[in-house]
């Protein structure tokens, strides 16, 4: 039989959660709850033979929330005030459980903006049917807990103080000391939860791997298994956006403008375009991470694999150093003008991922300025110089592009209903004007290129100069095709759009033999 749980027991770090108490008045906040008659790996579950007098404990990070709950802090702590980012070793210093009670402290963890577990939530939701009651237990803050427990539906919580890390033996002396050997059900995900399993009950794990699902059922021969969202390789590919690659082919214009020829100037800019592509997708993995409430609640963000909860942040984090340090070691092993260039690129990515991203036109100007890195660091790689020319028409193509990837943004947003951006700073009446700046950069990338078309520098390099006034209208009919599109709500993003569309695979190819034919 549990001890009484009505009582307060500071040294279990519990808390039993009266239904009108405000949630900071109690000792140490309450998790979430899995329920024990969720779906097994080898078929439908038993039922689980539930005694009202026995309470379910369930797990927080991996089991009833798909993350860590740490990591998910510290990363919204760093979108948030990234200057706190040094205080983390000397929290660290003070330990584990102080670590995470400074992270709570900063930021909160609202429970709608986290990402749980379906099949431990129906463990829950039927535990409480039952009259069966569900505690959380967890190593993670009871500032962050708290929320969540109460949430769900909790009746209590076991967590971290700021004093002690609830995990593990702790864990597992702290349930033994509220409730008993064997007077509570266990629901957990990881090793460190094997003393808690050998002190429960019944058991059931979350996502487990095989080795420890075997160690588990030699603990509970009737011990059950809850499905997990799991990570497919496809999930960690399609994290990286690889059909934000194609950006990456703009190290090759400098090579194309200048007319080069020869195919080992192309193999030396091939393999920056490798580098990049590794460099930018693990800023793409990053950017993901500090932007992770935000795009929880984006129609079509949302479906992201670390939105969704189908990738571990701990995964994310490390596949996007390892990236980002495998494309720089590449870079500056080409040389070191194109490593300075990757390194201007990681500092403007970072610029735009903590604090541009949400000023209104200096991220379009940042997006942009993003696109004309590459091209200088293209040129770089192969010590060509960039013409004036290129510089500027280059840039006002692709501010128009960014400023018509937020006006899809803002159409689709009005198309909702809704007035204002997650985690960005403009409003759904600001579509008109975007258009218009849009259209205006668009414009004026056309007139830079009708004065490049007449200077002298033309007629030297080009047989026929005069066929290159076909680049106006075809780029014109581009740009503007799509600024009318990002209008109507067609698409948010104006890359993937093209990649699929005819008309602009067509205008592309119109393009290129325009140039060919000019030669």
């Amino acid at each position: 039989m549990p001890k009484d749980s009505g009582a307060r027991n500071d040294s279990a770090h519990g808390a039993k959660i009266p239904p009108t108490a405000p949630l900071g008045r109690s000792r140490c906040p309450v998790f979430l709850i899995a329920n024990m008659t969720g779906s097994s790996e080898n078929g439908p579950a038993r039922p689980a033979g539930r005694d009202s007098a026995v309470p379910l404990v369930v797990d927080v990070d991996g089991s009833l929330v798909n993350g860590d709950l740490l990591i998910e802090g510290v990363a919204r702590m760093l979108a948030a005030a990234p200057g706190k980012l040094c205080l983390l070793p000397l929290w660290l210093v003070q330990g584990r459980a102080a670590l995470k009670r400074r992270v709570a402290q900063t930021v909160p963890l609202p429970p709608e903006t986290l990402v749980l577990n379906a099949a431990v939530r129906e463990e829950i939701t039927a535990a409480r049917e039952t009259g069966q009651e569900v505690w959380l237990a967890s190593a993670s803050d009871e500032l962050v807990v708290a929320p969540l427990a109460r949430s769900v539906g909790a009746a209590g919580f076991l967590a971290s103080d700021g004093r002690v890390n609830l995990a593990g033996t702790a864990k597992a002396a702290a349930l033994a000391d509220r409730f008993g050997a064997g007077g509570f059900d266990y629901i957990g995900n990881e090793r460190r939860d094997l003393p808690v399993w050998k002190l429960a009950r019944r058991r059931a794990g979350v996502g487990l791997s095989r080795r420890l699902a075997r160690e588990l059922r030699s603990l509970d021969e009737e011990a059950r298994f809850l499905p997990q969202a799991g990570s497919k390789p496809a999930d960690f590919i399609r994290a990286l956006r690889p059909h934000q690659w194609v950006k990456n082919l703009l190290v090759f214009v400098a090579l194309v403008a200048a007319h080069e020829t020869r195919l080992q100037p192309y193999l030396v800019a091939a393999w920056a375009f490798a580098a990049l592509t590794a460099c930018t997708s693990g800023t793409y993995l990053l950017n993901d991470l500090l932007d992770l409430p935000h795009d929880r609640k984006h129609l079509r963000k949302r479906h992201r694999p670390l939105a969704a909860g189908r990738l571990p942040l701990r995964s994310a984090i490390g596949l996007a150093l390892a990236l980002v340090a495998g494309g720089l070691a590449m870079a500056f092993e080409v040389s070191s003008a194109t490593g300075l260039c990757f390194l201007g690129y990681l500092a403007m990515t970072l610029a735009y991922s903590l604090s541009l991203k949400r000023k209104p036109l200096a991220d379009v100007i940042a997006l942009a300025t993003l696109y004309a890195v590459r091209v200088l660091a293209g040129a770089a790689t192969v010590s060509i110089a960039l013409s004036q020319w290129l510089i500027g028409f280059s840039l006002f193509v692709f501010l128009a592009l960014a400023i018509i990837k937020r006006q899809g943004e803002l159409r689709a947003l009005r198309d909702l209903g809704r007035s204002e951006t997650h985690g960005r700073a403009y409003f759904a009446d600001d579509l008109a004007a975007m258009g218009a700046l849009g259209a205006a950069s668009s414009l004026a990338a056309v007139v830079v290129l009708t004065l490049y078309i007449q200077s002298p520098e033309v007629s030297q390099r080009y047989a026929r100069p005069e066929i290159l006034w076909l680049f106006c209208p075809i780029l014109l009919y581009w740009l503007g095709r799509l600024t009318l599109f990002a209008n109507r709500g067609v698409f948010d993003d104006p890359l993937a759009f093209s990649l699929g569309d005819r008309m602009s695979w067509l205008a592309c190819l119109s393009l290129l033999a325009v140039f060919v034919a000019a030669l």
